[in-house]
């Protein structure tokens, strides 16, 4: 894992947390596979009582396959530690729904998921949206 990475959690475990708890979140979870424990800090998003994560650049990653088939996870949320359900958010509109969602807190998402600190802002159309968001990879985590 990175510096950055680490120093998040770091954070986010810590009386500090309300720094970053706001859009940032710790994912912990057994590999399908492997049964190894793995966390990630993960930027999420509250859409309609769900938490949503975009898995930006999925096919360079890994991780997200986990979900495949809903599993349980812990997340730290807030600064508490939560018992949840993750899963991958198959259908079409609840995902052009989250993309929409994540364009409107972060608005220097791009495409790929990565964010653009310079230039012109992403504003795609509803076409545009519905297909990028048919191609990008979700995960929804259901709390308790």
């Amino acid at each position: 894992m990175g510096f950055g990475n680490t120093m998040a959690m770091a954070v986010l475990r810590s009386p500090l947390h309300r720094v970053m708890s706001k859009s940032l979140l710790v994912l912990t979870y057994a590999g399908r596979r492997s049964g190894k424990i793995y966390e990630l800090p993960l930027q999420y998003l509250d859409v309609d009582g769900r938490l949503v994560i975009w898995a930006g650049n999925a096919a360079e990653k890994t991780w997200w396959r986990n979900f495949e088939i809903p599993a349980v996870v812990t997340v730290r949320l807030r600064g508490r530690q939560v018992d949840a359900k993750a899963s991958l958010v198959e259908d079409p509109a609840e995902r052009t729904a989250a993309l929409r969602a994540y364009l409107d807190r972060y608005p220097i998402t791009t495409p790929s998921g990565r964010p653009k600190f310079f230039g012109d802002r992403w504003k795609p159309s509803d076409d545009e949206l519905a297909a990028v968001a048919a191609e990008t990879v979700w995960i929804a985590i259901d709390v308790g």
